[in-house]
């Protein structure tokens, strides 16, 4: 748990009472500052109760009192529409922060390395906690990845905490303050939530107010404006997949340039297939650069490194078709990383669908053997498909225990090597918790299926 002592005797409100706003709760107790609660789930006000902290409905309470309000990052608050909390809170001129800015602002002397973008940001802020932990550093790995912030060990200046940070917690973190930020790409995603890709892309690039070094990836539009930017005012470094850099760090064609240096050939590494994991691969060895780690530290690990749950893991391979579980694939963009990995794919997508559609799957739909469709956007799918790539079958079957059958008969048929893939390209808030949910009900039924008899088996 992060030390808040310096909160002592001083007053917060925290809105929304799950893992994050939980943490916050105990984190602000055991400072020693007055704490009151609020969420519209009478469990967890019971829970907040138990641990000290007063329950009170924002909407109608007296908040000018408070400091600030620890406001959940899941919790819209001004669109798509404004929260009766939030306009009270606003009213009565108290901020709205997020715990993050809680952490920056403990002052513990630990270095604090930020990591953010549409796509990637949790396979690079986990790599970069593989990669300085093999270097015997002190880490702690957290933020929208994993432990909420205020839930971390405490670390001290010779530590690192290595933080995932979504849109919605750079909105709320008024004064970051990074020693590393890294931004990804930007790609549209939660544009409801942010009213545009406009203010979306700005939520996302206050990362890098008042940061140490700044890690830019420069594929997309938004990069490379970043990066003229940023470099009038401090120090940076460009990561690019799509050419080599002759000054910064190039995934490209399977190997990782150092400026123009190739220092290591991706095809040895166990868990980094395709040029999104290439890219993510790039800012993680930026990162480490940056911390004064030589290419010779940092290669094992990118070797060793395992990578996350969710994120194109091999469940199974049965026969000749392996399955795979890539539902953290919560838009189209992501769901195009997965598809450009693999070469003869059984597709199941589907789920809540978002702004924008399949257009970025476009490219790799030719890798597509049939299409299975899920959830509320299967008939949208359908025809989105049906103008995209006019030769390719898609169905809809509403379910993934559906889907997953359908898709595991046909590849099974299918004498040549394939892939049954989840990459849903959508939410899964439609008829899963989450992502994490979803995912772990598609490998209960991978890890469920039955061999075929091998052919010409006697019957």
């Amino acid at each position: 748990m992060i030390d808040l002592s310096h909160l002592k005797g001083r007053r917060f409100g925290v809105f929304g009472l799950g893992r994050t706003g939980m943490a916050t709760v105990r984190a602000l107790l055991a400072a020693g500052a007055d704490v009151i609660v609020w969420d519209d789930n009478p469990d967890l006000q019971v829970n907040a109760e138990k641990e000290g902290a007063e329950v009170v409905d924002f909407k109608v309470a007296p908040l000018s009192f408070l400091e600030a309000i620890v406001w959940s990052p899941g919790a819209p608050f001004l669109a798509p529409k404004p929260l009766a909390a939030a306009s009270a809170a606003r009213r009565q001129g108290v901020p709205l922060i997020s715990d993050i800015q809680l952490l920056l602002e403990a002052g513990h002397g630990a270095g604090v390395i930020g990591v953010t973008g549409s796509n990637g940001k949790s396979t690079t802020t986990a790599l970069i906690g593989h990669i300085l932990e093999r270097a015997g550093k002190t880490v702690a790995v957290g933020g929208n990845l994993g432990p909420p912030a205020l839930g971390l060990e405490q670390l001290n200046s010779n530590g690192f905490y290595v933080l995932e940070l979504s849109s919605y917690q750079l909105e709320l973190t008024p004064r970051p303050r990074f020693d590393i930020s890294i931004c990804l790409n930007v790609e549209p995603d939660h544009l409801d939530r942010h009213g545009g890709l406009h203010n979306y892309a700005a939520q996302k690039r206050r990362i890098f107010n008042n940061c140490g070094i700044a890690i830019i990836g420069t594929d997309d539009a938004h990069g490379r404006w970043l990066l003229t930017h940023l470099m009038r005012t401090g120090t940076t470094t460009e990561i690019s997949n799509e050419k080599i850099l002759p000054e910064g760090i190039s995934a490209h064609e399977n190997w990782l340039y150092d400026n123009a240096r190739p220092v290591f050939d991706f095809r040895l590494a166990r868990a980094l297939k395709g040029q999104h994991n290439e890219q993510n691969a790039a800012a993680a060895y930026a990162t480490a650069r940056a911390v004064g780690l030589s290419a010779n530290e940092i290669i094992p690990s990118l070797q060793s490194f395992d990578g996350l749950p969710h994120r194109q893991a091999l469940i199974r391979q049965i026969q000749h078709v392996s399955y795979v579980n890539d539902s953290k694939a919560t838009n189209a963009a992501a769901a195009a990383k997965a598809l450009s990995s693999f070469e003869r794919i059984y597709w199941i997508a589907g789920g809540l669908p978002k702004d924008g559609g399949l257009k970025d799957t476009k490219e790799w739909l030719g890798r597509v053997v049939k299409a299975y469709l899920i959830g509320q956007a299967s008939a949208s799918f359908k025809s989105q498909l049906s103008q995209m790539a006019p030769d390719l079958k898609a169905i809809e079957l509403h379910t993934i225990d559906a889907a997953l059958a359908a898709a595991h008969s046909d590849a099974q048929t299918d004498p040549k090597p394939s892939v049954v893939l989840l990459s849903p390209a959508c939410a899964s808030f439609d008829q899963f918790k989450n992502y994490e949910d979803r995912g772990n009900a598609f490998a209960g039924l991978v890890n469920n299926l039955k061999s075929p008899e091998p052919r010409g088996a006697a019957a």
